[in-house]
């Protein structure tokens, strides 16, 4: 009942976001919510400097915003109550955000968010938007080509993300079982040598989809992951561990995890034109995972990649460090 409570004390939001008001925001937030966000916007505290740094702006930004989610999950982690969704932002972007020029016309950009609720009220979100696609949308592309497919990222392919919460917890405990299994039994194993060192092939079938940022793109059956998506990262950080989950969840068979990092790794290698540094980088991370059977079949990754760039002393788009 709490999880269906919750969910739908969220979709109030988003509709709240549709009237384009942020007083239902203040309503439904702690006066004392902690936000942890995207660079520039990486750590806000209370619901007045959240309104007026974030959702205020973007609002005026994008006049007629609409929140496209294709999953939506909740469920509890270590003592609290978290509700967390992926999709998209599609709106016309009116107004300059961030100091990216608008450009006039609609954009789409993904987001994906944490909230932990408590008493009715929001006390903590976690926030992504894959701000280097908005920005390219703008005409100031600042990464290369996608390793992967640049494409248009869909939701799940059974259509079937955004469900009721009154799903067998049996199903939901068998989601998250697996992925722990992948993430500390799989990819925390590489011997930094050989991808196959992780047997990933225990987690994913053949024909598995991964959606990752513009950056890194998409990628269809598990060689394109391992040559376009997981290659660079681990070729480039090939002592990352997956660390420091702030939130993971699972509902059925969906399962959600964050962390601020969610990821550290030592930067070795070239990654999308950035010199290695030897430096310790931390990747503020989103997935959403969608599982069929006894495997997981589709991954739905954010990643700031800004912020990362920064870790390696590469500043993507000056114009964000006004707004830090």
């Amino acid at each position: 009942m709490k999880q269906r409570q919750n969910k739908a004390m969220i979709r109030d939001l988003w509709s709240a976001e549709r009237r384009q008001t942020c007083e239902d925001l203040r309503e439904a937030v702690a006066a004392d919510v902690e936000v942890h966000g995207f660079y520039p916007l990486k750590r806000l505290q209370g619901a007045d400097c959240l309104i007026a740094q974030l959702y205020g702006p973007m609002l005026r930004a994008f006049s007629d915003l609409q929140r496209r989610p294709y999953v939506l999950l909740a469920n509890a982690f270590e003592g609290g109550d978290w509700v967390a969704s992926t999709g998209d932002f599609i709106g016309s972007f009116v107004e300059d955000w961030l100091g990216i020029p608008a450009n006039g016309g609609t954009v789409k950009f993904r987001y994906g968010e944490f909230c932990r609720i408590r008493d009715g009220k929001i006390h903590e979100i976690r926030f992504l938007v894959d701000l280097p696609d908005l920005i390219r949308q703008a005409d100031r592309a600042i990464l290369p080509t996608s390793y992967g497919r640049d494409m248009w990222i869909p939701g799940p392919l059974a259509g079937d993300g955004l469900r009721p919460a009154d799903v067998d917890e049996a199903e939901s405990e068998a989601t998250l079982a697996l992925v722990e299994a992948m993430i500390f039994g799989g990819l925390n194993k590489y011997d930094q040598k050989h991808q196959e060192s992780q047997g990933l092939e225990r987690f994913w079938p053949e024909d598995m989809v991964w959606h990752g940022p513009v950056g890194i793109g998409s990628a269809y059956g598990m060689e394109e992951f391992l040559c376009n998506a997981q290659g660079p990262i681990v070729g480039a950080f090939p002592d990352r561990k997956g660390v420091g989950h702030q939130a993971r969840i699972a509902e059925g068979i969906y399962a959600a995890s964050t962390g601020w990092p969610s990821l550290v790794g030592t930067h070795r290698g070239e990654f999308l034109g950035w010199q290695p540094t030897g430096r310790q980088v931390g990747w503020n991370i989103m997935d959403f995972w969608r599982r069929e059977g006894e495997f997981l079949s589709e991954n739905w990754v954010l990643i700031d990649l800004i912020d990362a760039a920064l870790q390696s002393g590469v500043e993507l788009y000056p114009a964000l460090r006004a707004y830090e």
